[in-house]
């Protein structure tokens, strides 16, 4: 089985084996099980790897462990490993979605894809966001809903389109719409950054909490390579296309650098040498910093390496990162799940739009975060080419920080602690402290990441993203839409102003 050109036989067996086989309710659960009946006879073996980073963080190095600080205010009874037959069940799992998205099939699509040009979103026209700059209104992602619209072709069918991705050119590959976010406490872990890699997804390395150290950064990113390693083992070991699927996966690994050239010079040495060569310039603040960053890593590695600018403010700026060298660039602060930087600061969360307002000025890819998980179609038809994700795929999961080991709260559920970037824990274990052990310009809370307890499923990163996979497939159908560059191009757009009411509905009630 290979990645990229075949005949139409092999395509067809291809795509038999995809949704006859695999997806098929018995025959998949057979197959996945047979293909770990020997792992599993040695369970020992099977699970060390799991087991080694199942520990409180002062145990667990480069990955964090489960961490606590002074800072957390979290209450919980005890700590608990997740019993052997569930970890069992959670990796069964984990291998049918990994077999999924890896299916050459799928990698057909992708291959497809990798070898066609990004196409930016077309310049339209909306009464919703014309309204909007004459009014002086700010609209966030939670006020705008999308029409139904298609209804004058043949519809759109959802499992073809899960079996061609949807991927989209990303940089200078294709990859999933997808992206982890640089939120250490979901995403300071080699199992979950590879898993996310090894899923098609652009990924990184964050630079806060434990890899605040360019060390232990650079020594996670060997980690990570070696769990890519470990996981084409177990799925690509029969596959003739072994090679290129795995230096696919190498380029989602993404080293998040400071905006500052002199720092970012530091860490990007560091990750290039561990084998890095993707990277995110990332400052929440405006200022000239992303740019002039982006420039002197552009003229220091050339096209040696891929570069996405953030945090983008404004169209001048999203222009300027461009034309500096970056492949992509994000956009989004303040209105994540934990980020409290809107409140502090006294800003509106506008960025969709901006999304809307980028079009037909850049020629390379938009990344959104700040909420945009929980609105995917939308975001999708403002004009975004992928939706950075933290909590949403990797939190409370067993790849995230701390494995199989997980805090027992009151109500007896398990969960693992999560704050963002700018919460009092991060700033703390980045050494961002006043006098007296004072935490400075905490802009982030901390909560729970809780295990998910839906009957059916266990804790695998993998179910997460299959479920967002969906979301981002339903929109495409409800537009009967082909791709993501066919989502992006529907005129005259079928973005709306929503209202409470209409919120309300399309919530069950």
């Amino acid at each position: 089985m290979s990645i990229g050109k075949m005949t139409t036989d092999k395509l067809q067996k291809f795509k038999e084996d995809f949704f006859l086989t695999l997806r098929d309710p018995k025959l998949g659960k057979d197959r996945i099980k047979k293909a770990l009946s020997n792992p599993e006879q040695n369970l020992h073996q099977y699970l060390a790897l799991w087991l080694a980073i199942s520990k409180e963080s002062q145990f667990v190095y480069p990955s964090q462990g489960l961490l606590f600080t002074p800072y957390d205010y979290l209450t919980y009874s005890s700590l608990q490993m997740l019993p052997q037959e569930t970890l069992v069940k959670t990796l069964r799992l984990r291998r049918f979605f990994l077999e999924m998205f890896n299916h050459p099939y799928r990698l057909h699509y992708l291959a497809i894809a990798n070898r066609q040009k990004f196409i930016p979103p077309p310049q339209l026209k909306s009464p919703v966001f014309s309204h909007a700059a004459k009014s002086g209104i700010s609209l966030s992602i939670g006020d705008l809903g999308v029409n139904v619209t298609g209804s004058d072709k043949p519809r759109t069918s959802r499992t073809e389109r899960y079996a061609q991705g949807p991927f989209i050119k990303l940089g200078k590959y294709a990859r999933s719409v997808f992206v982890g976010s640089s939120s250490p406490d979901v995403w300071n872990s080699a199992p979950a950054i590879a898993t996310m890699a090894a899923s098609h997804c652009l990924t990184a390395i964050p630079r806060n909490g434990t890899t605040s150290s360019v060390q232990r950064q650079a020594d996670l990113a060997h980690e990570t390579f070696t769990w890519l390693k470990n996981i084409a083992n177990e799925i690509l070991s029969k596959r003739t296309d072994k090679a290129k699927v795995i230096k696919l996966w190498q380029h989602n690994v993404m080293g998040t650098l400071e905006a500052n050239p002199e720092k970012a010079f530091v860490r990007a040495k560091a990750l290039y040498q561990a084998g890095v060569r993707t990277f995110r310039v990332y400052s929440p603040e405006p200022g000239i910093e992303p740019i002039t960053t982006t420039l002197a890593l552009r003229k220091k590695y050339q096209n040696k390496i891929e570069i996405f600018t953030g945090q983008i403010t404004d169209v001048a700026q999203a222009q300027k990162a461009e034309s500096a060298g970056a492949n992509g660039i994000f956009i989004g602060i303040g209105g994540g799940g934990r980020c409290i930087t809107g409140v502090r600061s006294g800003s509106v969360i506008n960025w969709p739009e901006l999304v809307w307002n980028l079009r037909g000025q850049i020629k390379i890819p938009v990344i959104v975060e700040g909420g945009a998980s929980d609105h995917v179609a939308v975001s999708l038809l403002l004009g975004a080419s992928a939706i950075s994700v933290s909590r949403a795929v990797s939190g409370g999961t067993l790849e995230s920080p701390g494995g199989a080991l997980y805090c027992v709260g009151k109500s007896g559920k398990l969960f693992k602690p999560y704050g963002g970037e700018a919460s009092a824990r991060t700033k703390y274990l980045d050494g961002k402290l006043l006098p007296f052990n004072i935490p400075s310009f905490v802009e982030g809370e901390t909560t729970s990441a809780e295990m998910s307890y839906v009957k059916h499923l266990y804790p695998t990163l993998t179910y997460n993203l299959h479920y967002l996979f969906e979301d981002a497939i339903l929109a495409m159908v409800f537009r009967n839409a082909n791709s993501i560059s066919e989502l992006h191009s529907i005129n005259p757009s079928p973005l709306r102003r929503s209202t409470s009411f209409d919120f309300f509905q399309r919530n069950t009630h």
